[in-house]
């Protein structure tokens, strides 16, 4: 077969649909190429020493290189400093003579194939698989039983045998692979399998024996090195874990990092891990706390038919102290006048008597029936608030509730205590950072224990990662107290996943196996041995709600607002009778000085 047919038969057999040809063939040769390539529905582009490889993009894309070519090592030293070689960059390497490895090693020596490279070396007797475990190491070749002289057929029938990439390239041959984890408070850290402070450096422990495990499957080895921060950008460049990556001072992250948009520009990451996820948790308040608890007892309905029910027996009583029959009859209906009428219907609603006992029986019938209708009243109305007292509102249900409510609020403290808060889009979440955190100053973050704390007091919502919180909280609060907890998110954490440094030859490798172990469910079993779940509520409803001042505080505000009104109105008396005594004594003066 001829060099056209055995390339065109080679990318179409891998359902790749686009080549770039690094060729010193002819132009009649070459002419020959892009035609037979156009009649098969494969695209082929002419490239050369200064052709930009598009080795990084969304689709696959093929490669091929005559290494007899006078600039075949400039395209080799470009593909490896770019990392073009790579899974999305199928690359076919001609060399007209027969398989000689010692020639192979010459040629391809400081080239960068790694594990993630699919290269193959085609020599007129044998096609060999070519990569590197890692750079400067030997190569590792695999013959493919095929031949420049095969067809379409006999190398997809290769291809559908063969198995994947990956799978094939498991042994990394025991090397070194230079890695760093984030040990964030190395005072407190005590082991990889310290379980008594899960909630701090939760994730380098979580993440650390996923990939011993990776470790032992592909078979390498750590040279771990440890750093006090995951990474935050500044001048350009990121410190801690992110800018050792970013350098390429090391290969992979032993822990698992935010996703985040600016660290994607500098580094790549393998797969996820676990859903981290944070919200403000709070003891819904007492509805004493948001509303006044004795208005709410009765509807605005009942309260007007209350309020009908006395008016009407005041009127009604004063009306029946009028006629002058009734008041031969009895004449302590003299004492009933409008004002007494009035007195006699605000006691009646304190449940207080009357002074004036009549003896004709309407009287006495209006008064008792209206003391009954307000002694029913009373009953159902200091049951409901002995209800209301006993029973947490549901006043707080958004971002907008919470920053409208009485609470202070609180933040875990973490690296990216003020990030989300500030680039959050959500106007409500704007808001609730800008009138409840930004006034508080350094005073909104506290640990996660204290600021656990703080929740069981009450009038306090603390924002925290729910695994951390919910593991300080199945340690100390009651069973009461863990039923009444709710939550709000104010904002979406991204997922975190395990970094790799940028366009890694072994990033492939470890996203397969982890997703293996998610598959096979290992790294479930790590999450729930580092990651609290939600505090389970077995005793709802139980035991009573202490009342407290603030409970009671509109009655005591209406007696000090009583007192005080009283206090004025005696002195306004006393100036009056001042006044009017003055005025009957200048009178009586004149009067004297008359005679």
């Amino acid at each position: 077969m001829s060099s056209t047919g055995f390339i065109i038969s080679f990318f179409l057999s891998k359902k790749i649909s686009l080549i770039t040809t690094f060729l010193c063939w002819n132009a009649e040769e070459l002419h020959l190429l892009w035609r037979a390539s156009q009649e098969q529905g494969l695209r082929a582009r002419a490239g050369g020493a200064g052709t930009e490889l598009p080795a990084h993009g969304l689709h696959r894309e093929g490669g091929v290189l005559d290494l007899g070519c006078p600039h075949a090592d400039l395209i080799i030293n470009a593909a490896s400093e770019s990392r073009g070689f790579n899974y999305r960059y199928t690359w076919l390497l001609l060399h007209n003579s027969t398989f000689d490895v010692d020639v192979m090693n010459s040629i391809l020596s400081d080239s960068a194939i790694l594990p993630d490279a699919e290269v193959t070396f085609a020599s007129i007797d044998k096609l060999v698989d070519v990569y590197r475990v890692k750079v400067n190491e030997p190569f590792v070749t695999t013959t493919l039983g095929v031949t420049r002289d095969s067809n379409r057929q006999e190398f997809e029938a290769l291809w559908g045998i063969l198995k994947t990439t990956v799978t094939r390239r498991k042994n990394l041959n025991n090397i070194y692979l230079k890695a760093a984890t984030t040990i964030t408070q190395p005072q407190n850290f005590k082991g990889w399998d310290d379980l008594t402070v899960k909630h701090i450096d939760t994730f380098p422990k979580l993440t650390y024996p996923l990939l011993l495990l990776c470790a032992e499957d592909l078979n390498f080895r750590l040279n771990l090195r440890q750093v006090d921060l995951y990474g935050e950008q500044m001048n350009g460049s990121f410190n801690g874990l992110a800018g050792l990556l970013q350098r390429s001072a090391v290969e992979l992250g032993v822990t698992s990092m935010f996703m985040r948009p600016d660290r994607l520009g500098i580094l790549h990451f393998c797969s996820e891990t676990v859903e981290l996820r944070g919200a403000f948790i709070f003891r819904q308040p007492p509805k004493s706390s948001v509303s006044n608890v004795f208005l709410l007892p009765f509807s605005r309905g009942v309260w007007c038919a209350c309020g009908g029910v006395l008016a009407a027996a005041g009127a009604l009583l004063a009306a029946l102290a009028t006629p002058r029959r009734l008041l031969r009859a009895d004449p302590a209906l003299v004492q009933i006048t409008p004002a007494e009428a009035f007195t006699f219907a605000i006691g009646t609603i304190c449940q207080q008597g009357f002074h004036v006992s009549p003896r004709v029986a309407s009287v006495r019938l209006v008064m008792f029936c209206t003391l009954l209708a307000s002694l029913f009243a009373f009953t159902s109305y200091s049951a409901k608030i002995v209800a209301i007292l006993q029973t947490p509102s549901d006043a707080i249900r958004t971002i907008d509730d919470l920053s409208r409510s009485p609470m202070t609020l609180g933040v875990q403290e973490t690296t990216y205590k003020r990030v989300y808060f500030a680039e959050s889009e959500d106007p409500a979440t704007q808001r609730l950072y800008r009138r409840k955190l930004l006034p508080l100053g350094e005073r909104a973050y506290l640990s996660v224990v204290d600021g656990v704390a703080r929740l069981r007091s009450g009038l306090f919502a603390f924002q925290v990662e729910e695994s951390s919180g919910y593991d300080i909280i199945s340690k100390t609060f009651t069973e009461s107290e863990k039923c009444g907890l709710k939550l709000i998110q104010a904002f979406k954490l991204p997922m975190v996943a395990v970094p790799i440094r940028k366009h890694s030859g072994y990033r492939e490798l470890f996203a397969v196996r982890l997703r293996w172990q998610r598959e096979v469910g290992l790294i479930e079993r790590s999450r729930r041995i580092w990651l609290a779940a939600r505090a389970r509520c077995d005793a709802a409803g139980a035991g009573f709600i202490s009342v407290r001042l603030s409970d009671v505080l509109p009655a005591v505000q209406v007696l000090l607002y009583g007192t005080l009104f009283a206090v004025v109105l005696l002195f306004i008396e006393i100036a009056v009778k001042r006044f009017t005594d003055r005025i009957k004594h200048k009178s009586k003066v004149k009067d004297l000085k008359d005679l």
